[in-house]
């Protein structure tokens, strides 16, 4: 069960960003020059394509199996887009957010 999470054949990657310098656009960017051969899928309702890849409104509308979501997006909807990887299926999940008073 953890090897869709170390060794994942697709990431999705939930609040992926344009900006270079956010959260969300470092992971894409580590992800496609990592040299990563699986499936990245980009997750922005507010963006059409990012870093030359498709990018998605929502984790459901994917046309692809995911195995491995990447979440970087403010606490207060991180148990939304959770549901939605739930009903995806979606294997596995890392959560990079703050704001659940980890501090």
């Amino acid at each position: 069960m953890l090897s869709k999470i170390f060794y994942p054949s697709s990431v999705a990657v939930v609040g992926a960003s344009r900006t270079r310098g956010k959260i969300g656009n470092e992971i894409l960017r580590n992800l496609i020059y990592s040299g990563y051969r699986g499936g990245i899928y980009p997750v922005n309702p507010n963006a059409e394509a990012i870093l030359g890849l498709k990018a998605y409104p929502t984790v459901k509308e994917i046309p692809y199996s995911v195995d491995l979501a990447i979440i970087a997006v403010p606490a207060k909807i991180v148990p939304s887009i959770m549901k939605d990887c739930v009903e995806k299926g979606v294997k596995g999940a890392v959560i990079i957010s703050s704001g659940f008073s980890e501090v």
